[in-house]
């Protein structure tokens, strides 16, 4: 019985620290995307952006995910998918990145109160991310003007 209430203890503890470190970060990020200092960072990010294959309608949907998890980073992607019209290469693009790198912010201090290295695991994570994205779309790229250049009627 007595490692039955250390367990829940232990759960109930950790459960206090998800809450205290999730919902903030949910506020902090809703508050933010309607700044103008959140639209200068956008802009900052462009060419980034563009190396990755991503247009500037992307951004707010992959700095969700970034930031708050695959999760409700796709509703956002979702919606803006379907205001914007983004391609589908965008939209692949978009999740190869996020199912790479996403919840950058919570994952890394989740596993910094269990005692990870922060920047190690956020480093490795968006290095990896932004090169794996950056190498599928020029690659992307690359064998679609092949294939336009051997049958121009496929577009």
């Amino acid at each position: 019985m007595e490692i039955f209430a250390a367990s829940l203890l232990g759960a109930c503890l950790l459960g206090l620290k998800l809450l205290v470190i999730i919902v903030p970060l949910v506020t902090a990020f809703e508050v933010l995307r309607h700044l103008p200092v959140f639209r200068r960072l956008g802009r900052a990010c462009d060419p980034l952006m563009e190396g990755m294959g991503l247009s500037r309608d992307a951004a707010v949907p992959l700095f969700t995910g970034i930031f708050l998890g695959i999760a409700y980073g796709a509703g956002i992607i979702i919606r803006v998918a379907q205001e914007k019209k983004l391609p589908r290469r965008e939209l692949f693009l978009m999740g190869l990145f996020l199912a790479t790198c996403h919840a950058v912010v919570e994952d890394t201090l989740l596993f910094v109160v269990i005692g990870g290295n922060a920047w190690v695991m956020l480093g490795v994570r968006l290095v990896v991310a932004i090169l794996l994205t950056a190498i599928l779309a020029r690659i992307w790229r690359h064998t679609s003007r092949q294939r336009s250049e051997a049958d121009p009627d496929t577009l």
